[in-house]
């Protein structure tokens, strides 16, 4: 159990509890919601080893905590806190730089557990106060060897909160050091990763174990990148205050993508050229996974109108002259990048990036009217034929499978209506 569980509901320390308290070889403290800002309640005399003042001190002069934390610093735990009690967290890990009176300073990883009341109000905050290293320390070699890792170097808490973090982090998620620190990687995961990681994590925490595992995480500019990440239990943080782990991520989306499109080559259909039902279904998931949260992504979805009347008129020959020429007359026509899949016998789809509602719709338009104007040549004979399309448009945090849905109702609205003709998804 995390001592700051074990301290649940003391917002009023009796003397007994105060005792007890200041038995624990760590620093902690009790204050009400305004945290340093607010009433001091109870303050540990372990804190003079980490800020120079004796635990009266803070008590009756809370402010001497505050102002011994940089602006920056000080700003960032504030707005962390609060962030916190809004979204009603119960426990939050604040990282901050603390000067002593010595002139000294160290790292700080200030835990917090929020109680709060039977109407959710917060009543008192319960911290515990832990020293940890400071990104980067050693030499001036040490330094630069961490600063130029083409991985992420990451210390975490519990709960994945960064304590300290170096290595190639501007290029893998777009932030600094500083930016990192204090936020939670599950604040970064991809919402379907967390259940995964949360529950493997768990279990290795037992154990003090290690785990390997590849995840999503945001970059700053609204992106994921795949990350391969060595999960390794902090042996000292196990038997700490708060157990963590240390972690390397490596960013694997270049990686991912060449799979994807290895398996996407192996997976074509010889008939048309398209990527056949599995390998594109496949593509379109990694794509809604991988998409900028402010990109867009369309779907056509498109069938030859009366295919089996050319099937009885022409034999499965005719049929299948047919569909051949459906992917060069594609390639032919677009000038758009797109990726072509089969998705039954019949039925096509086109998946496109950076496109609106109405672009893709006047794309589809283009390749009708291509299609309708087309004559295939057949032992002397001119096959004509036609396409109904059903066009979509990715709604926010929309899962694939409700994409190629919306995109199928479309088409089914343009075949009842006819035929050969673009229909949007309703």
């Amino acid at each position: 159990m995390n001592r700051s569980d074990a301290l649940a509901g003391a917002t009023e320390p009796s003397d007994e509890a105060q005792q007890w308290l200041r038995a624990i070889p760590a620093a902690v403290y009790v204050t009400d919601p305004g945290w340093w800002l607010g009433e001091v309640r109870f303050v540990a005399d372990a804190v003079a080893d980490l800020g120079g003042y004796q635990a009266a001190d803070y008590l009756d002069h809370p402010q001497r905590w505050l102002s011994a934390i940089g602006e920056t610093g000080r700003l960032q735990a504030l707005e962390r806190l609060q962030a916190a009690l809004d979204a009603g967290e119960t426990r939050v890990t604040l990282i901050y730089t603390l000067s002593h009176v010595d002139g000294t300073s160290c790292r700080i990883a200030d835990t917090l557990n929020i109680q709060r009341d039977a109407e959710g109000q917060v009543v008192a905050l319960v911290g515990v106060l832990e020293r940890v290293a400071s990104p980067g320390a050693g030499d001036n070699a040490s330094r630069a060897l961490l600063a130029h890792n083409p991985d992420v170097l990451l210390a975490l808490d519990a709960d994945l909160a960064c304590r300290a973090a170096s290595g190639a982090l501007g290029a893998v998620l777009g932030v600094s050091a500083e930016g990192l620190v204090g936020r939670s990687l599950f604040e970064l995961m991809a919402p379907e990763d967390a259940p995964r990681v949360q529950r493997t994590l768990d279990e290795q925490a037992v154990i003090a174990g290690a785990a390997l595992l590849e995840l999503r995480l945001r970059h700053r500019d609204g992106s994921y990148r795949w990350c391969e990440i060595h999960f390794a239990a902090d042996c000292d943080a196990v038997s700490s205050v708060s157990p963590g782990w240390v972690a390397v991520a490596r960013d694997i989306t270049e990686r991912r993508r060449q799979a994807l499109q290895w398996d996407a080559y192996d997976a074509t259909d010889e008939l048309t050229s398209a990527l056949n039902e599995r390998a594109f279904l496949g593509l379109l998931r990694q794509a809604v996974a991988m998409g900028d949260v402010h990109g867009r992504l369309s779907l056509i979805v498109f069938e030859v109108d009366g295919f089996a009347d050319i099937v009885d008129r022409w034999g499965r020959e005719g049929g299948d002259l047919v569909l051949a020429c459906i992917g060069e007359m594609c390639r032919a026509t677009l000038r758009e990048r797109f990726s072509f899949g089969r998705l039954d016998a019949r039925g096509f789809a086109l998946l496109l990036s950076g496109k609106s509602l109405q672009e893709t719709s006047a794309i589809a338009e283009r390749l009708r009217a291509r299609f309708g104007a087309t004559r295939v040549e057949f032992h002397g004979h001119w096959l004509a034929f036609s396409v109904s399309l059903g066009v979509a448009e990715r709604r926010q945090d929309e899962p694939s499978d409700t994409f190629l849905a919306r995109a199928h109702s479309g088409l089914e609205l343009a075949m009842t209506h006819g035929g050969n003709r673009v229909q949007q998804a309703p």
